[in-house]
């Protein structure tokens, strides 16, 4: 089997699972209709979307071969120098809280990685803790951490 068919195969399996997911939450009891079932379905949803998503990516490339594997070793400061930013995030995560610690570690580990547009580094970060904030705070109330210090 190729590696192409082995990929679609997963990616048909993670289709069904996101279907068996959302077709589960209707056996839930009304007690939890409103909270948990709302949160299996946001995650089946998501990936089935995301799937969908990979799937079309997968058709529309697959001509050209992905010969580049990440590896560690051909960059190993962005590889440790990643590994230490999250380290610092994590810590900074108490007393700054979630949005202040991770409007400093975004772009900083954007600009490791090798991104190197200021406005796409800010327009990436804005939306991804735009996103964070409608879905876990406002959709699914997911308590973030909360700064400490002010």
């Amino acid at each position: 089997m190729t590696k192409r068919v082995t990929e679609l195969l997963i990616l048909g399996g993670f289709m069904v699972l996101a279907f068996l997911l959302y077709r589960s939450t209707a056996a839930y009891p009304d007690s939890v209709q409103g909270s948990t079932a709302m949160y299996i379905r946001f995650l089946a949803v998501s990936l089935g979307l995301l799937c969908a998503v990979e799937t079309g990516l997968w058709l529309k490339s697959r001509e050209k071969e992905i010969s580049e594997k990440l590896n560690i070793t051909a960059a190993p400061m962005r590889f440790w120098g990643l590994f230490i930013e999250l380290v610092i995030y994590s810590l900074l995560l108490e007393p700054l809280g979630f949005y202040l610690a991770s409007v400093l570690f975004l772009p900083v580990a954007m600009v490791t990685q090798g991104a190197k547009k200021p406005i796409t580094i800010g327009l990436t970060t804005a939306g991804v803790l735009l996103f964070v904030f409608l879905v876990f705070e406002k959709l699914l109330v997911v308590p973030l951490p909360e700064r400490l210090w002010f």
